[in-house]
């Protein structure tokens, strides 16, 4: 059977707790009972787990946190965790996973189904009820400026002069019992939706919510054009509607089966000292800056509920769901192009900075072409290396790859500097530079990884691989024994 039809569910959507049994029937989930700290030990053991690359971490006895309510570490740190949430078989190789995701982002839209009711709901607290206090809010670092409710939520906040609704992950620090910090910056939409708002003196409505169909999370964190629904592209990736209920208190509709649901509003000049925090590159660079608050006048959640969250740090990392939204997006933007692509790749060790491309090239320019579609696709903008390959390298093999960059990357003819492009704002070398949260201080290179366009193919020196070295029916024998002679890792 083809790995594309092996699938987890039949068509349609998938609760979140579904996926976790998935994953711990399948081995990349744990369930920790012991008592654990989410102040001071929750954080190091999802960065242990992450760098060691172990199963996902459900902690079911948080100390501090009202009874029945967990915290989930890690969910999506994995390429096969990602597939299962596909509903692939979790070994589906990553070109398959990037396809289908392709296939996702840029394939129907299914408009969303009003409910009157939802799990989400089970449990509802308004006004001076409502406290951050009752769930596992976890300090993942050490640095970090305080607990971080939001690190995998999702926001939802309506624009101000449309019906466009968008989502988007927007970290958010908990301030005290009844509000949080938000990064709405000038490059993030939802920044820009709350920029409009702050220029009318108005108050944006907001809402953060925790699960319901993991393909929430993984849509929400890609860069879904602005105007366009990320709920509908669920529903077109999923292959019916999003059932979405009325938020209690705010104009707003959040998945019927969420595990948590945070409502309220964001106000015009109402800031607060927000950060650092340890984000996705791997560093601590974002400092302590005045950021939205988030004031909260209701809270739901599910019975039982899980809070899900992520420790990002030196890859690997929930960052993955990035990695391989990128990697389908440029796969996408090249293909529409007509370019003599084999695969793309975002390698997770990059820090989200680098895309690789492995490519035939039938003529001149190819590497060249293949940079500046990338870097003009939405989502691949803010990767400022380029590495581009023949079509004999993996693009996820980093050991392939940096072979590759050594021997084949002339250092004087094959590296193309761009100054001046866009970088994002979290970009660790340009953390000094005053206008850092515009993208600026940075710029874009380009690797050049492909044997010259004029050599003859006697020219071309030959890789020394087993793939593209030895005979087909002496792979096929060595392939078919080598678990029995002991040799499979």
């Amino acid at each position: 059977m083809d790995q594309t039809t092996q699938r987890v569910t039949h068509s349609g959507l998938m609760d979140f707790r579904a996926w976790l049994h998935e994953l711990e029937r399948t081995g990349h989930l744990v369930r920790i009972d012991d008592e654990i700290d989410p102040q001071t030990e929750a954080g190091a053991i999802m960065r242990l787990a992450n760098e060691r690359l172990s199963p996902a971490q459900w902690f079911t006895n948080c100390k501090g946190a009202m009874k029945g309510a967990t915290l989930l570490g890690g969910p999506f740190a994995t390429k096969e965790r990602i597939a299962v949430a596909f509903g692939l078989a979790p070994d589906t190789p990553h070109s398959v996973v990037t396809d289908v995701f392709a296939d996702g982002l840029h394939g129907k839209r299914i408009k969303p189904e009003i409910v009157s009711s939802g799990s989400c709901q089970e449990h509802v607290l308004l006004g001076d009820e409502v406290n951050l206090d009752l769930l596992p809010i976890a300090r993942l670092h050490p640095q970090d400026g305080g607990p971080y409710v939001g690190t995998l939520n999702i926001g939802v906040c309506k624009d101000f002069d449309s019906e466009w609704v968008n989502w988007g992950t927007y970290r958010g620090m908990k301030h005290d019992r009844r509000s949080t910090g938000l990064w709405l910056g000038p490059l993030n939409q939802g920044g820009q939706i709350l920029k409009k708002y702050r220029a009318e003196d108005k108050v944006m409505e907001y809402a953060m919510f925790f699960g319901g169909d993991p393909m929430h999370n993984i849509v929400a964190s890609s860069s879904v054009p602005p105007g366009v629904s990320e709920v509908e592209v669920v529903g077109g990736i999923r292959g019916e509607p999003v059932k979405l209920v009325k938020c209690k208190t705010v104009d707003l509709y959040v998945p019927a089966n969420a595990e948590i649901v945070l409502e309220g509003t964001v106000s015009p000049g109402d800031d607060r000292e927000e950060g650092p925090f340890g984000e996705y590159p791997g560093y601590v660079v974002s400092g302590t800056n005045p950021r939205p608050v988030f004031r909260l006048s209701a809270l739901t959640f599910r019975s039982d509920p899980i809070l899900p969250a992520t420790c990002l740090g030196v890859p690997v990392d929930d960052a993955m769901m990035w990695v391989l939204e990128v990697a389908s997006s440029v796969k996408e933007a090249l293909r529409a192009k007509g370019v003599p692509i084999v695969d793309v790749a975002v390698p997770e060790f990059s820090g989200c900075h680098a895309v690789v491309v492995s490519t035939k090239t039938p003529y001149a320019g190819i590497p060249q072409l293949i940079s500046s579609i990338s870097w003009t696709d939405r989502n691949a903008s803010y990767f400022p290396y380029v590495i581009v390959v023949d079509e004999d390298v993996d693009p996820w093999n980093l050991g392939e790859v940096f072979h590759a960059m050594c021997t084949k990357c002339n250092p004087v003819r094959d590296i193309h500097i761009y100054p001046g492009h866009i970088n994002s704002p979290l970009t660790p070398y340009i953390a000094g530079h005053p206008l850092r949260e515009f993208g600026a201080g940075g710029g874009n290179v380009l690797f050049d990884c492909t044997w010259p366009i004029e050599w003859t193919a006697e020219q071309r020196p030959h890789r020394l691989a087993f793939n593209n070295t030895y005979p087909d029916a002496v792979k096929e024998k060595v392939l078919a024994n080598f678990a029995r002679w002991g040799l499979q890792r």
